[in-house]
């Protein structure tokens, strides 16, 4: 066997398992993890809703209009919903999928870049990064417009290096066509930011001739002709739709804090410094994009490299400028900082060199893993009580501890010696330990904040006249899991633009204020109610009395405004679903939970 195909065979063998990590991390209790608040319980009702209704333009969240997103997501999860039915399995199979896909065209991209040493580096930085593997895992729309950004802008990189032909225009559309998906995905952003990153590109690196290589007219109509039907079907259908989708949630958004989800100036890089572990150390060599370039004007001769690095900046500066920050705004970053962070680990892959800085910045870098690894220990131990965790989770922290701190302390030291390739391996190896890790602990934290056990307790209980409401909280997992809408007493939140199109008698019956539903609480019919920590004490202060706790768990309880009868009572224990006990909470001093 000669060298070369040696080599290959290697590189092939490493490539298969970045595949087996990224499906492992991606498939590890993701069927298991009740629906998460608030994201999985929303983004599973509304396409229930869809399925049920039969309407597929204008989406509703518990039963009411919800225009905050475009619907492609929905669509998606109401495919898998026809498949698997309304479980977790349906609203997070897309998004695993479209992750490991976004891994594939990292893949891709940096190996035509820089060789396949580059790409296959690339692919074990994404597929192992924690914040990548987390979107990937949850139930929400930023794993799929980071896929489809990812798309649109490898499209336009890939372009910009064709000689013409059919191919050049393949590209050109495709980058147009997943535009459109991104639009549909979360909305404007999903043409605005990579027109901007390719604008800047061109701008620095001065290559007008490349907009006349753009199919201009047969790419727009490609574009419009899949993002703009929903959008004019959605106006015609709802007249507020347009001031609402357009203005409030995406220009009031972003500039002003109506969202209410304020952070300061460095949020983001907090969010890349800790979503990237255990390559954080390698960011600052990987955003050189080359060691020759010091001054920006040299940029400009760096045209490949510098597309990457304005993809990611753009990406970091457009956010961080937002009045509305939240973790999963980084998803689009990922990609290209993975993309350069490949580059700089491949160009030592096989070298033993590498500045001082840069080993010094990667044993920075591999010593949060570690200091990680230790606080699975100690939570192993038992000494970290908020987690409330059982025999087989502490057992599982303290195994995947101690492997999480020898593994990043080899990586460390290897990272030291510029041994990069086994260095990579460890860290990689570590990080995909702590990634299931993170999984064990959303199955335990799931257990607490989802309405899982609630729905569980209410279903063999529950009449077919009698209402279920949630009390001071939108509980968005509640609804799916009992496969109907339900009522909310004294909050109203993000459902506010829809609840504002019921007409009064409708809102009384589903949204009534504490002081509209007391009279129903006091009545002879039975009332549930799903209540979340402290409800004991709000009750109290809201003179909701005679209360009967059906069921209580870690983060929820299920009660009810009069005793069940004792048939129903053995059905539930039958079910092992309930247990009864009495709480005269009605009166000041009562227990605080």
């Amino acid at each position: 066997m000669t060298g070369s195909s040696a080599a290959r065979r290697r590189g092939n063998l490493a490539l298969g398992l970045v595949v087996v990590l990224v499906t492992l991390q991606l498939s590890w209790l993701l069927p298991t993890v009740p629906l998460l608040e608030p994201d999985e319980g929303r983004y599973l009702d509304i396409p229930r809703h869809m399925v049920e209704s039969g309407d597929w333009v204008t989406p509703r969240l518990n039963g009411v209009l919800y225009f905050e997103k475009p619907p492609l997501h929905y669509w998606l999860t109401a495919g898998a919903i026809t498949v698997f039915g309304v479980d977790e399995i349906a609203v997070r199979i897309w998004n695993a999928l479209l992750a490991a896909l976004g891994v594939g065209a990292v893949w891709g991209i940096a190996t035509v870049w820089a060789g396949r040493e580059v790409g296959l580096g690339a692919a074990l930085v994404l597929g192992t990064s924690p914040l990548w593997v987390g979107l990937g895992r949850l139930g929400s729309l930023d794993i799929a417009v980071s896929f489809f950004i990812t798309v649109t802008l490898g499209c336009v990189w890939l372009a910009s290096r064709a000689n013409g032909g059919w191919r050049e225009r393949c590209l050109w559309w495709g980058a147009f066509a997943a535009a459109a998906g991104a639009v549909l995905t979360k909305g404007l952003i999903g043409v605005v930011i990579p027109a901007a990153i390719t604008g800047l590109w061109v701008l620095v690196t001065r290559q007008w001739r490349l907009l006349l290589r753009v199919p201009w007219v047969s790419g727009t109509l490609l574009f419009f002709a899949f993002a703009a039907p929903w959008h004019v079907l959605a106006s015609l259908r709802n007249p507020d739709f347009a001031w609402f989708y357009f203005v409030h949630e995406h220009l009031l958004r972003y500039a002003t804090p109506v969202a209410e989800r304020p952070g300061p100036w460095w949020y983001f890089i907090a969010v890349i410094a800790l979503g990237m572990l255990p390559w954080t150390g390698l960011l600052p060599a990987a955003l050189r994009i080359s060691p020759t370039v010091r001054r920006w004007r040299q940029l400009a001769d760096h045209g490949d490299g510098l597309f990457f690095l304005l993809w990611f900046g753009f990406v970091l500066a457009f956010f961080s400028a937002s009045q509305s920050k939240l973790i999963p705004y980084m998803g689009p970053a990922l990609p290209p900082l993975a993309i350069l962070t490949g580059r700089a680990l491949g160009s030592h892959w096989s070298a033993r060199d590498g500045s001082r800085g840069m080993r010094l910045a990667w044993m920075l870098g591999t010593s949060v893993l570690t200091g990680l690894g230790g606080a699975f220990v100690l939570a192993g131990t038992g000494r970290v009580d908020r987690l409330g965790l059982g025999g087989q989770w502490t057992l599982w922290l303290l195994v995947a501890g101690g492997v999480t701190v020898a593994l990043s302390t080899a990586a460390s030291l290897s990272g030291w010696r510029s041994r990069w390739r086994h260095a990579a391996w460890l860290a990689a190896v570590a990080a995909v330990v702590v990634n299931l890790s993170f999984a064990g602990l959303a199955l335990r934290l799931g257990e607490e904040r989802s309405s899982e056990g609630v729905a569980k307790a209410l279903r063999p209980l529950l009449g077919p006249e009698e209402p279920v409401f949630a009390y001071r909280d939108f509980q968005e997992s509640l609804g799916p899991y009992l496969d109907r809408p339900v009522g909310i007493v004294g909050a109203v939140g993000e459902l506010a633009f829809g609840v504002s199109h019921l007409s009064a008698a409708e809102r009384l019956e589903r949204f009534p204020t504490v002081d509209e539903f007391r009279p129903r609480w006091d009545s002879s019919q039975r009332v549930w109610l799903s209540v979340g920590r402290n409800w004991q004490r709000k009750m109290a202060a809201d003179r909701l009395g005679h209360v009967e706790i059906v069921w209580e768990g870690r983060g929820r309880a299920l009660v009810t405004n009069s005793p069940l009868p004792r048939s129903r009572q053995l059905g539930a224990a039958s079910e092992g679903q309930a247990e009864m006990t009495n709480a005269p909470i009605g009166v000041p001093g009562a227990a605080e939970r």
